[in-house]
């Protein structure tokens, strides 16, 4: 077990114990890892007779809501039906009920505002688990009124072909003008909608997440390696990371790749 992830556990456990425990945590790291393991070892922790029902996610208890489609995200219809509705019911164990949310990042506006109500007037024995590798892109009244824990967060890029792919985008000379860095954009976007084809739905996410981490390598090594004048440098970096954030959730990614590529000064 990761230290930071033993470590949290320790301090909510001895929340529980105590009868102080949050009624909300904002659980920030990888999803597929420490965040599901912390999530887990709370569950068990808050139903220690049913680690075979917490592991195959079939406790009456405790309800999952997750993002869904292509676009992965969690609509407001899902966030009533699947998170509002079941944990407005009276506890089957008579105990605690917990609402895990997978992917705390990608609530839609209208979705998020349904799910506040909910956590500002908890009802007795109900924890709420939102587990997220954006942090920055939780409503912030929602951030203000969960306790959050930080686990240590993925830094994995691409990988073999798709790594060559997006370096050769970035290894090219005379990116310049408005033509040029738009055809950059434009194959950034064929390469990024290539990998989430190849990926199962529930893996785009990770993969867009290296494909960005990928990127923003090069655009940091252009800064290392004084490449640049730090101010561009920096504006680049911010390029990369406004453009991480608006990806599917605003703009298509070809739009969202060739605005970044115009606002990138290449050297």
């Amino acid at each position: 077990m990761d230290q930071a992830v033993h470590d949290a556990f320790e301090m909510v456990s001895r929340a529980i114990e105590g009868g102080h425990a949050a009624h909300g945590y904002l659980v920030c790291g990888d999803l597929k890892g420490g965040c599901m393991e912390f999530a887990e070892l709370v569950l068990r922790k808050l139903f220690p007779e049913s680690s075979t029902q917490v592991a195959n996610r079939c406790h009456p208890d405790i309800v999952y809501l997750e993002p869904e489609g292509k676009s992965r995200t969690i609509h407001t219809d899902s966030m009533r039906e699947r998170m509002i509705a079941p944990m407005a019911t009276t506890a089957f164990s008579g105990g605690w009920k917990v609402g895990v949310i997978v992917g705390a990042d990608r609530l839609e506006t209208a979705a998020a505002n349904s799910f506040l109500k909910l956590l500002e007037e908890p009802t007795p024995n109900t924890l709420f688990l939102l587990l997220t590798d954006r942090p920055d892109s939780i409503l912030p009244t929602i951030v203000s009124r969960t306790q959050r824990i930080d686990l240590p967060m993925p830094s994995g890029v691409l990988e073999g072909e798709a790594y060559d792919a997006v370096a050769e985008v970035f290894v090219a000379k005379g990116i310049d003008g408005v033509f040029k860095k738009a055809l950059a954009g434009r194959r950034l976007a064929e390469i990024l909608g290539e990998l989430k084809d190849a990926a199962e739905d529930e893996d785009v996410p990770v993969v867009r997440k290296a494909f960005y981490r990928t990127i923003m390598r090069f655009v940091r090594d252009w800064m290392v390696a004084g490449a640049l004048p730090r101010h561009l440098a920096f504006r680049n970096i911010e390029a990369v990371e406004e453009a991480s954030r608006r990806t599917e959730r605003y703009m298509g990614d070809e739009a969202v790749l060739c605005a970044m590529a115009d606002r990138i000064t290449w050297p």
